[in-house]
């Protein structure tokens, strides 16, 4: 039954983490360099637009695998939370 359910839903699905961030203080977002800003994209690192729910999403790579932080409704706070999940998991 596992296998059929697996071909039916196409393979293999990317898993996504949580990142925790109680107990991390506020930091500063951090901007794009100005060469890597596309126009509708974000100008913060970590930040992407999802145009159907119309939401920003903060999301991080640690040690190869994907980590969702969250989503926002503004791009300023999806960038401090990308900025604290950074901060947390490089020991800042």
């Amino acid at each position: 039954y596992a296998r059929a359910v697996f071909k039916y839903k196409g393979g293999a699905r990317q898993q996504s983490f949580f990142v925790d961030l109680k107990d991390v203080p506020t930091q500063l977002p951090i901007p794009k360099s100005a060469s890597r800003i596309k126009e509708g994209a974000s100008k913060y690192a970590g930040v992407t637009f999802h145009k159907q729910m119309n939401k920003w999403y903060a999301n991080i790579m640690i040690e190869g695998k994907p980590y969702s932080i969250g989503s926002y409704d503004n791009e300023e706070e999806a960038a401090v939370d990308y900025a604290r999940a950074v901060f947390k998991c490089k020991g800042g």
